[in-house]
């Protein structure tokens, strides 16, 4: 499995149990072999060997526990009190929270003129650039994004 780490946070261990989650069923997995480069790791499951095995993982999220895995986080690693701006140059706030719900992550943005919280995925797709010196990150929403979240 490939999966894409949320930024800060640690890949779980090989011997690690984990759960690998579609929309009906949930698939406990022990991690086997890992292999991380960067924000991206290549997984091996224990016990997974044949193609119709794999396939049966296909469109799952990954899930681990994420206490242990942010206590082993670099310090400052993340992006709280970044300030976000859209691709339009239009500034959504300050990063408040980095909540993690599995292995993928959440940006809690408030916008301190109206105290208005905003929830961001953190993905490729979205967080397109980020400024560490200046304490910036540049997103690409998808037009409403901001409204889903009233």
């Amino acid at each position: 499995m490939v999966v894409s780490l949320s930024p800060a946070a640690v890949a779980p261990g090989e011997g690690s149990a984990v759960e690998a989650r579609s929309s009906k069923r949930v698939f406990p997995q022990t991690i086997e072999h890992l292999s991380a480069a960067g924000d991206d790791a290549v997984i091996s499951f224990a016990g997974v060997r044949t193609i119709n095995e794999a396939l049966r993982l296909v469109g799952c999220s990954l899930w681990a526990d994420g206490p242990a895995a942010a206590a082993t986080a670099e310090p400052g690693a993340g992006v709280l009190g970044f300030r976000v701006f859209d691709s339009q140059g239009e500034c959504w706030g300050t990063v408040k929270a980095q909540p993690h719900f599995s292995l993928n992550q959440v940006l809690e943005i408030e916008d301190p003129a109206t105290g208005e919280t905003v929830y961001v995925p953190w993905h490729d797709s979205l967080v397109v650039k980020i400024d560490r010196p200046a304490g910036i990150l540049i997103i690409d929403p998808p037009a409403g994004l901001r409204e889903l979240n009233k």
